[in-house]
């Protein structure tokens, strides 16, 4: 695959939210509590809960929030360490079809957050008693939340344009496109350790008899072999293959797992040959 070839197979993405956190340090609490123990203010921090602990509205909304960075994640594949992931063009509708309907639903659950925030304010003020200060809430709830995605072409060398010497633009170019080479194998590699993990946990769950399971060890087999088929940077062959072959294995309802142990054996064994396949194709696993 040539230098090209990975520029037009994917592109840089980047979500950021930003929420409130509805908690405050309390440094006069903090020295209080400091003095009481006849210790420093250094040896800990009092931090308040500004919101009620029935706060549902709050709680599903930071709940959604969270749950939306996990499927940013299982959307994209490792890049960077500032944020950015790397999308590759074949999956680019189903994650703008997931971003679309995520902003719609956040929108909602802020609104109904923003709807309570004035009595939930009100009830913190009862339990909060003495430590309760206005200072500690937003006027303005709803400035405290964003959502938004940005995209970014990979970097390309020949990008690279500032004045300098041509054999020093040369170096430069080479140096990143050496880089975006290097990290494109490891979004690769990032896809086919999220499949050895996935595989992974089966394996280990179904080969004991007795051990427990939710539905969503299978469910989850099923998922990431959905998005596999979109997140195959190279369309690396051997990758599809193993994919397929989990996925057969995903097709077996979790209740005829638990009910049929003659099934669930057949299951473990076939999970155990695709992490040999993987091993030998791919090398050890961490």
């Amino acid at each position: 695959m040539t230098a090209s070839d990975l520029h037009t197979r994917a592109m840089l993405v980047s979500l950021r939210i930003s929420a409130w956190s509805a908690r405050k340090y309390d440094r006069k609490v903090s020295q209080e509590t400091a003095t009481a123990h006849n210790t420093t203010i250094e040896a800990g921090r009092y931090n308040k809960c500004l919101l009620p602990g029935d706060a549902a509205s709050y709680k599903a909304l930071t709940s959604y929030i969270a749950n939306l960075r996990v499927i940013h994640y299982s959307q994209t594949l490792a890049w960077s360490d500032d944020g950015w992931r790397l999308l590759p063009v074949k999956n680019f509708q189903a994650y703008t079809d997931m971003v679309r309907n995520a902003q719609h639903e956040f929108n909602r659950r802020l609104a109904e957050f923003a709807a309570d925030y004035p009595q939930l304010r009100e009830d913190a003020r009862a339990k909060l008693n003495g430590m309760y200060s206005d200072a500690d809430y937003p006027t303005d709830i709803r400035g405290k939340y964003d959502f938004s995605v940005e995209y970014s072409p990979v970097p390309a060398g020949t990008d690279f344009r500032v004045t300098l010497a041509a054999e020093e633009i040369e170096s430069i170019a080479a140096r990143t496109e050496q880089r975006v080479s290097e990290a494109f194998k490891d979004a690769q590699g990032d896809a086919v350790k999220r499949l050895f993990e996935v595989v992974s946990k089966m394996q280990g769950k179904l080969s004991q008899p007795e051990a427990i399971f939710r539905d969503s060890l299978i469910e989850n087999a099923r998922e990431l072999c959905d998005v596999l088929t979109r997140l195959n940077l190279t369309d690396d062959p051997k990758l599809e293959t193993l994919r397929r072959q989990t996925e057969l294995l995903a097709q077996s309802e979790p209740q005829l797992l638990r009910d049929n142990p003659d099934v669930r054996a057949s299951v473990a064994i076939e999970a155990q040959s695709i992490l040999e396949a993987m091993a030998a194709t791919y090398g050890a696993f961490a």
